[in-house]
Protein backbone atom coordinates (compact mmCIF):
# COMPACT_ATOMS: atom_id res chain seq x y z
CA UNK A 1 0.00 0.00 0.00
CA UNK A 2 1.09 3.32 -1.02
CA UNK A 3 2.52 5.49 2.05
CA UNK A 4 0.87 8.89 3.17
CA UNK A 5 2.01 11.46 4.58
CA UNK A 6 3.55 15.18 3.67
CA UNK A 7 3.42 13.93 0.14
CA UNK A 8 1.05 11.02 0.12
CA UNK A 9 -0.79 11.74 -3.13
CA UNK A 10 2.68 11.79 -4.55
CA UNK A 11 2.90 8.67 -3.37
CA UNK A 12 -0.67 7.40 -4.15
CA UNK A 13 0.05 8.14 -8.16
CA UNK A 14 3.39 6.74 -8.09
CA UNK A 15 1.86 3.61 -6.68
CA UNK A 16 -0.91 3.80 -9.25
CA UNK A 17 1.49 4.13 -11.91
CA UNK A 18 3.80 1.47 -11.18
CA UNK A 19 0.94 -0.95 -11.26
CA UNK A 20 -0.23 -0.02 -14.52
CA UNK A 21 3.00 -0.34 -15.40
CA UNK A 22 3.57 -4.31 -14.42
CA UNK A 23 0.38 -4.33 -15.83
CA UNK A 24 1.00 -3.32 -18.94
CA UNK A 25 4.10 -5.32 -19.21
CA UNK A 26 2.56 -8.68 -18.24
CA UNK A 27 -0.26 -8.16 -20.80
CA UNK A 28 2.16 -7.50 -23.58
CA UNK A 29 3.74 -10.76 -22.99
CA UNK A 30 0.37 -12.48 -22.75
CA UNK A 31 -0.80 -10.99 -25.96
CA UNK A 32 2.18 -12.22 -27.60
CA UNK A 33 1.56 -15.63 -26.62
CA UNK A 34 -2.13 -15.41 -27.84
CA UNK A 35 -1.47 -14.08 -30.83
CA UNK A 36 1.03 -17.13 -31.58
CA UNK A 37 -1.60 -19.51 -30.46
CA UNK A 38 -3.97 -17.64 -32.99
CA UNK A 39 -1.43 -18.15 -35.59
CA UNK A 40 -1.22 -21.74 -34.65
CA UNK A 41 -4.78 -22.81 -34.83
CA UNK A 42 -5.63 -21.05 -38.03
CA UNK A 43 -1.97 -21.86 -39.66
CA UNK A 44 -0.97 -17.83 -40.41
CA UNK A 45 2.17 -17.13 -41.37
CA UNK A 46 4.92 -15.87 -38.48
CA UNK A 47 4.91 -12.37 -39.89
CA UNK A 48 2.60 -9.71 -39.38
CA UNK A 49 -0.70 -8.80 -41.21
CA UNK A 50 -0.08 -5.40 -43.10
CA UNK A 51 -2.74 -2.76 -43.17
CA UNK A 52 -4.31 0.18 -41.19
CA UNK A 53 -5.01 -0.16 -37.56
CA UNK A 54 -8.17 -1.01 -36.46
CA UNK A 55 -8.13 0.65 -33.77
CA UNK A 56 -7.91 4.96 -34.61
CA UNK A 57 -6.40 6.55 -31.80
CA UNK A 58 -3.16 8.46 -33.00
CA UNK A 59 0.20 6.82 -31.67
CA UNK A 60 1.71 9.34 -28.77
CA UNK A 61 4.93 11.11 -30.15
CA UNK A 62 7.56 12.04 -27.88
CA UNK A 63 6.59 16.35 -28.03
CA UNK A 64 3.15 15.66 -26.75
CA UNK A 65 2.47 16.56 -22.58
CA UNK A 66 2.54 13.29 -20.08
CA UNK A 67 -0.98 13.43 -19.47
CA UNK A 68 -2.21 13.45 -23.18
CA UNK A 69 0.25 9.82 -23.85
CA UNK A 70 -1.39 8.57 -20.84
CA UNK A 71 -5.22 10.01 -22.45
CA UNK A 72 -4.46 8.34 -25.54
CA UNK A 73 -3.19 5.05 -24.42
CA UNK A 74 -5.93 4.48 -22.34
CA UNK A 75 -8.54 5.66 -25.04
CA UNK A 76 -6.56 3.09 -27.28
CA UNK A 77 -7.01 0.12 -24.68
CA UNK A 78 -10.66 1.15 -24.76
CA UNK A 79 -11.00 0.43 -28.58
CA UNK A 80 -8.99 -2.92 -27.97
CA UNK A 81 -11.41 -4.27 -24.95
CA UNK A 82 -14.27 -3.52 -27.58
CA UNK A 83 -12.67 -5.02 -30.24
CA UNK A 84 -11.53 -8.17 -28.41
CA UNK A 85 -15.21 -8.50 -27.18
CA UNK A 86 -16.51 -8.52 -30.39
CA UNK A 87 -13.91 -11.50 -32.11
CA UNK A 88 -14.87 -13.26 -28.45
CA UNK A 89 -18.24 -13.34 -30.02
CA UNK A 90 -17.83 -13.84 -33.08
CA UNK A 91 -15.42 -16.64 -32.34
CA UNK A 92 -17.88 -18.82 -30.08
CA UNK A 93 -20.86 -18.00 -32.56
CA UNK A 94 -19.30 -18.65 -35.94
CA UNK A 95 -16.56 -20.94 -35.11
CA UNK A 96 -17.98 -22.81 -32.38
CA UNK A 97 -14.25 -22.92 -30.38
CA UNK A 98 -15.93 -23.46 -26.67
CA UNK A 99 -17.00 -27.02 -28.13
CA UNK A 100 -13.78 -27.94 -29.29
CA UNK A 101 -11.12 -29.22 -26.55
CA UNK A 102 -8.44 -29.01 -29.47
CA UNK A 103 -8.90 -24.74 -28.15
CA UNK A 104 -8.86 -25.16 -24.54
CA UNK A 105 -5.06 -23.33 -24.53
CA UNK A 106 -6.14 -20.88 -26.68
CA UNK A 107 -9.46 -20.23 -25.10
CA UNK A 108 -7.52 -19.93 -21.79
CA UNK A 109 -5.25 -17.30 -22.76
CA UNK A 110 -7.88 -15.47 -24.63
CA UNK A 111 -9.89 -15.64 -20.76
CA UNK A 112 -6.23 -14.07 -19.10
CA UNK A 113 -5.85 -11.07 -21.73
CA UNK A 114 -9.15 -9.91 -21.79
CA UNK A 115 -9.33 -9.98 -17.44
CA UNK A 116 -5.61 -8.59 -17.97
CA UNK A 117 -6.79 -5.68 -20.52
CA UNK A 118 -9.85 -4.75 -18.53
CA UNK A 119 -7.16 -4.70 -15.20
CA UNK A 120 -4.93 -2.70 -16.87
CA UNK A 121 -7.83 -0.23 -18.09
CA UNK A 122 -8.52 0.35 -14.69
CA UNK A 123 -5.11 1.28 -13.84
CA UNK A 124 -4.88 3.73 -16.41
CA UNK A 125 -8.06 5.79 -15.78
CA UNK A 126 -7.19 5.93 -12.39
CA UNK A 127 -4.30 8.27 -13.78
CA UNK A 128 -6.81 10.44 -15.29
CA UNK A 129 -9.38 10.77 -12.68
CA UNK A 130 -10.00 14.18 -11.78
CA UNK A 131 -10.57 15.70 -7.89
CA UNK A 132 -14.17 14.58 -7.82
CA UNK A 133 -13.90 10.56 -8.85
CA UNK A 134 -14.73 11.35 -12.46
CA UNK A 135 -12.55 10.39 -15.38
CA UNK A 136 -14.33 12.88 -18.69
CA UNK A 137 -11.93 9.98 -21.47
CA UNK A 138 -12.80 10.29 -25.59
CA UNK A 139 -11.97 7.22 -26.86
CA UNK A 140 -13.59 7.51 -30.40
CA UNK A 141 -14.45 5.00 -32.77
CA UNK A 142 -12.49 2.20 -33.89
CA UNK A 143 -12.13 1.48 -37.74
CA UNK A 144 -13.72 -1.95 -37.05
CA UNK A 145 -16.87 -3.07 -39.70
CA UNK A 146 -17.13 -6.61 -39.22
CA UNK A 147 -15.84 -8.71 -42.46
CA UNK A 148 -18.19 -9.11 -45.05
CA UNK A 149 -16.28 -11.88 -47.12
CA UNK A 150 -16.99 -15.29 -45.96
CA UNK A 151 -14.97 -16.81 -42.98
CA UNK A 152 -11.28 -16.68 -44.52
CA UNK A 153 -11.99 -12.85 -43.98
CA UNK A 154 -12.93 -13.44 -40.53
CA UNK A 155 -10.39 -15.05 -39.46
CA UNK A 156 -8.09 -11.98 -40.70
CA UNK A 157 -10.25 -9.54 -38.92
CA UNK A 158 -9.90 -11.26 -35.66
CA UNK A 159 -6.46 -12.15 -36.27
CA UNK A 160 -5.80 -8.06 -36.96
CA UNK A 161 -7.39 -7.00 -33.68
CA UNK A 162 -5.18 -9.63 -31.41
CA UNK A 163 -2.35 -7.89 -33.53
CA UNK A 164 -3.51 -4.52 -32.56
CA UNK A 165 -3.78 -5.36 -28.57
CA UNK A 166 -0.50 -6.82 -29.30
CA UNK A 167 0.71 -3.11 -30.39
CA UNK A 168 -1.16 -1.18 -27.84
CA UNK A 169 -0.22 -3.02 -25.27
CA UNK A 170 3.51 -2.68 -25.78
CA UNK A 171 3.06 0.78 -26.43
CA UNK A 172 1.59 1.02 -23.26
CA UNK A 173 4.24 -0.52 -21.83
CA UNK A 174 7.27 1.50 -23.22
CA UNK A 175 4.91 4.63 -22.83
CA UNK A 176 3.89 4.52 -19.09
CA UNK A 177 7.46 4.01 -17.67
CA UNK A 178 8.33 7.22 -19.11
CA UNK A 179 5.35 9.19 -17.71
CA UNK A 180 6.33 11.11 -14.18
CA UNK A 181 4.20 10.76 -11.16
CA UNK A 182 3.44 14.57 -11.98
CA UNK A 183 1.38 13.77 -14.68
CA UNK A 184 -1.22 12.86 -12.56
CA UNK A 185 -1.83 16.04 -11.56
CA UNK A 186 -1.59 17.49 -15.29
CA UNK A 187 -4.05 14.60 -16.19
CA UNK A 188 -6.35 15.71 -13.73
CA UNK A 189 -6.16 19.42 -14.51
CA UNK A 190 -6.51 18.20 -18.37
CA UNK A 191 -9.98 16.03 -17.38
CA UNK A 192 -11.23 19.53 -15.64
CA UNK A 193 -10.88 21.83 -18.44
CA UNK A 194 -12.65 18.81 -20.77
CA UNK A 195 -15.40 19.19 -18.87
CA UNK A 196 -15.41 22.95 -18.54
CA UNK A 197 -15.19 22.77 -22.12
CA UNK A 198 -18.22 20.60 -22.68
CA UNK A 199 -20.52 22.73 -19.94
CA UNK A 200 -19.40 26.07 -21.95
CA UNK A 201 -20.54 24.54 -25.33
CA UNK A 202 -23.53 23.06 -23.97
CA UNK A 203 -24.66 26.53 -22.97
Amino acid sequence: MAGKGANGKQLSGAYRGGKAVQLARLLYTESVRLLDLYKQRESFPQTAISGEHLVSVPCPTPHLPTGEKVWLVHAALRQCQGLLDRAIVLEDTELGLPGNKDNNEYLSQRKVVKERLGHLLQSTKSLLVDGVGTAAVVTGQERAEEPDGGLFAMKVWIYRIIQDVVYWTNMASETLPSVPMQAVNETRKMARNRRKGKRTARR
